[in-house]
């Protein structure tokens, strides 16, 4: 059986309409209302003759809509093989749905799908795309050209990590995909067509609320990185203080090293210690070829401009790096891309 889960708060007519089509395609469909009151009614009312309801008395957002129905086939539906996840205003296309299904089917276990740009897209829309592609690759050292698309599927042996993901809304979708990077899970994409209906003005997504809201809670995950980044800063200073570049050879890969070290520590036992981790190994293969293009870069102040300490030169190159790590990302993701 394959289900899919709509998220709905506040929906219009559009919701039943979808809902008809995707029962007519087979799908089991469970959408979950978001306490959008008694205003709504009548139009879960009619969607409940192509879908099972589920309600929240009172709105928890996005986020916590897709683990309730998550909850409800982990614990009422073991029959469920796949699910899917599909926004409930009109922004996906049930053919779209189908094709998930399809490369559900055909074994892949967490497919996202990737809206094409074939036409104008909203600024607040194109904006933060841009920036959550940008700060998710060189934060996970994966690129993933949309990571905000809602159409999503699912084998079922995911289900429960999906339902320990942190937060309740719409930074909910942004974690499931930091989660799957730390876990080491295989995200297949397939391209869709972007639809903004009336310049997008339907979703409730707030672009200043919000997404402050996702990129606290994804920094707030990243936290290991980002504390054993001020380690290695420390160490790096030390070592310029007492000896600058005298042990360049050592002091540097030495505090990549601790640096690893404490990311490690910190993903096991303090951020992520409730669920399993598998990219120590993708860490440390980064860290390796990261820290020896540092080292060869800082080589090179030291040879060309010894006056500029040690310290400052790392910051430059690492600074420098920042846009040839994030288009190494692109290039990767591009050559190694799966044709649909």
């Amino acid at each position: 059986m394959d289900i899919v889960i709509i998220p709905a708060y506040e929906p219009d007519g559009e919701l039943i309409t979808l809902t008809d089509r995707l029962s007519d395609e087979g799908f089991k469909v469970l959408v979950v209302d978001d306490g959008s009151g008694e205003k709504y009614s009548e139009i879960f009312s009619a969607a409940e003759k192509y879908a099972t309801i589920l309600k929240h008395e009172k709105n928890k957002g996005k986020g916590a809509a897709l683990k309730t129905a998550m909850r409800h086939i982990r614990d009422c539906i073991p029959e469920c093989e796949h699910f899917i996840t599909c926004d409930a205003d009109g922004q996906h296309k049930v053919q779209d749905v189908i094709r998930v299904r399809e490369r559900l089917l055909k074994g892949d276990k967490f497919v996202l799908t990737v809206r094409e740009r074939k036409t104008k897209i909203p600024f607040r829309s194109m904006f933060g795309n841009n920036l959550s592609r940008i700060v998710y690759a060189l934060l996970t050292n994966k690129y993933l050209s949309d990571n905000q698309s809602g159409l999503r599927g699912f084998a079922r042996e995911h289900i429960e990590w999906l339902c320990e993901v942190e937060r309740d809304n719409y930074d909910y979708e942004m974690n499931v995909l930091y989660y799957a990077s730390k876990k080491g899970v295989r995200i297949s994409t397939i391209p869709i067509d972007a639809i903004y209906i009336g310049n997008n003005e339907s979703s409730h997504f707030n672009p200043v609320k919000d997404t402050v809201r996702i990129y606290k809670s994804l920094f707030k995950l990243a936290s290991a990185s980002f504390i054993s980044f001020a380690v290695i800063e420390v160490l790096i200073l030390i070592s310029t203080i007492f000896w600058g570049y005298r042990h360049l050879m050592f002091s540097l890969p030495s505090a990549a090293a601790i640096g690893y070290l404490i990311t490690i520590i910190l993903n096991r036992f303090v951020f992520f210690r409730h669920t399993k981790c598998y990219d120590y190994l993708t860490i440390l293969i980064y860290t390796v070829i990261e820290y020896l293009f540092y080292y060869l870069l800082c080589t090179i102040f030291m040879l060309s401009a010894p006056v500029i300490p040690l310290w400052i030169a790392f910051n430059i190159v690492y600074i420098f790096c920042i846009p040839l790590r994030y288009y190494l990302h692109k290039f990767i993701f591009i050559a190694s891309k799966p044709h649909d």
